[in-house]
């Protein structure tokens, strides 16, 4: 396995994982997420972008799982302390080859990806249903440090 920042000549290989990515969040949130089959638009838009990238985990031809991450920086006003930082938009394994350290591995080359550019820390957001993956970020060492409250309005 090899783990890299993916190039446009990877989008086609990437594009069935995102599909994967985007029916599993539209089953852990049906309200917020649909399943959406992915064309290339998004990851060309992202692997263009100076700031932002996909990270890959390739086997042979195949990629297996990938991680977005985008540089960020902290709201401007007086009373937050200003930061630039990563955060990780999208994290995904594909379901036949998780639990064999993948994620990990993308983790680490994000946290890689961050130091190169000198940020202050690496943020993710994740679904308060989905207790498998807050699991996984605890054992990689990711607090919690806020909650997102949503009040749906009818």
């Amino acid at each position: 396995m090899n783990v890299r920042n993916a190039t446009c000549t990877d989008i086609e290989a990437l594009c069935p994982l995102l599909t994967e990515f985007f029916a599993l969040n539209a089953m852990l949130e049906p309200t917020y997420c649909h399943a959406h089959h992915e064309t290339g638009a998004y990851p060309e838009d992202i692997i263009k972008d100076e700031r932002s990238d996909f990270i890959i985990a390739v086997e042979g031809h195949a990629v297996i799982g990938f991680l977005h991450i985008q540089q960020m920086q902290t709201a401007d006003f007086s009373s937050i302390v200003p930061h630039n930082y990563a955060q990780i938009m999208a994290l995904m394994v594909t379901s036949s080859k998780r639990r064999q350290g993948i994620g990990t591995q993308l983790l680490k080359a994000a946290m890689k990806w961050s130091r190169t550019r000198q940020l202050d820390y690496v943020e993710l957001v994740s679904w308060a249903n989905a207790r498998e993956t807050a699991r996984f970020y605890d054992w990689n060492g990711y607090a919690a440090v806020s909650h997102i409250r949503r009040y749906t309005l009818s």
